[in-house]
């Protein structure tokens, strides 16, 4: 479930990112308005993204995966 939630926040960041695109595009002020409520949005969902990654670390629903550089070599 947690990882369904984070790929929603992902699309939502790329849809906010896509309509910021679209501002720069139509240019002028109504594109500018655009592109900064877009930059808003992208900036609050990225904020709440990393919260809530870091939350779920604390709490342990979700582990980083562990890398043991010094693992013998199998041949």
């Amino acid at each position: 479930m947690l990882h369904v939630f984070i790929v929603v926040l992902i699309v939502g960041i790329l849809l906010a990112l896509g309509f910021g695109l679209l501002g720069l595009v139509r240019g002028g002020s109504k594109g500018s308005d655009e592109m900064f409520r877009s930059l808003v949005i992208r900036v609050a969902v990225s904020l709440f993204l990393f919260a809530a990654l870091m939350l779920a670390a604390y709490m342990g629903w979700i582990e980083p995966n562990v890398v043991v550089m010094d693992a013998p070599i199998s041949k």
